[in-house]
């Protein structure tokens, strides 16, 4: 019984941060309950595969705990990370929401857990035209946070690029009433994230460290202050 009151407590704390995501919190409330009641808590191992590079349509997945790697085919090498989903984001949408082959492959940085909302459950909410909107806001959302990223990077120089990845990074969305969020990254994996050398990364932890807009810790980063990371 203890177990079951643990499972059942846990899962309401995860629903009530899933209600909050950038997502879902502005969606109609008759849509958001219907999302989460479809959905179950999963947990995954460091590496493990979520989803795969080319797989055909995917399940839709909001992270609560861990940190998820977004890795892309580049050129003739295999994959390599482009981005790291944090707690309280939303991914996988495209592949779930379009059924067409996945252009990314997602694998847990570190042990995770997550909602997920099965493919066949998406399935058959796709009468209700209140879910095919909330589902087409969030292809929308990501493809604009997407495309300002990456529209960004071409016209910034290397360190501006490596305050604009931890910006990304941190999200939009809060753990806690306070700014603080830590993202489980190491300098090598924000240096090929931003394009950039390791020691462009050191000189810019260094910077924002004494700015008091982050802690650099060991393979990781809280950040403070997330608006101070983008210059005026």
């Amino acid at each position: 019984m203890a177990d079951t009151i643990t499972a059942s407590a846990h899962a309401a704390t995860v629903h009530a941060a899933a209600r909050k995501s950038a997502w879902l919190s502005h969606q109609e409330p008759a849509v958001r309950e219907r999302i989460l009641s479809n959905s179950r808590i999963v947990k995954f191992s460091r590496g493990e595969r979520i989803i795969r590079l080319d797989q055909k349509g995917s399940n839709l997945y909001f992270l609560f705990e861990g940190a998820v790697q977004v890795l892309v085919p580049r050129g003739d090498l295999d994959v390599v990370q482009a981005h790291l989903v944090s707690p309280f984001e939303w991914f996988g949408e495209y592949g779930a929401f379009t059924k067409r082959n996945n252009i990314a492959e997602y694998r847990a940085r570190i042990p995770s857990s997550a909602l997920v909302v099965l493919q066949s459950r998406l399935a058959a909410l796709e009468g209700d035209n209140d879910f095919c909107r909330a589902a087409t806001d969030l292809i929308a959302d990501s493809f604009k946070r997407s495309i300002d990223l990456f529209a960004g990077f071409t016209s910034l120089k290397g360190d501006e690029r490596v305050r604009m990845k931890l910006h990304a990074l941190a999200g939009s969305r809060r753990s806690a009433e306070s700014e603080e969020r830590k993202i489980v990254v190491s300098q090598d994996e924000l240096a090929a994230m931003s394009c950039v050398s390791r020691s462009v990364v050191s000189k810019v932890l260094s910077e924002l460290s004494n700015e008091g807009t982050i802690i650099a810790e060991y393979r990781g980063v809280v950040v403070l202050h997330r608006e101070k990371l983008l210059r005026e």
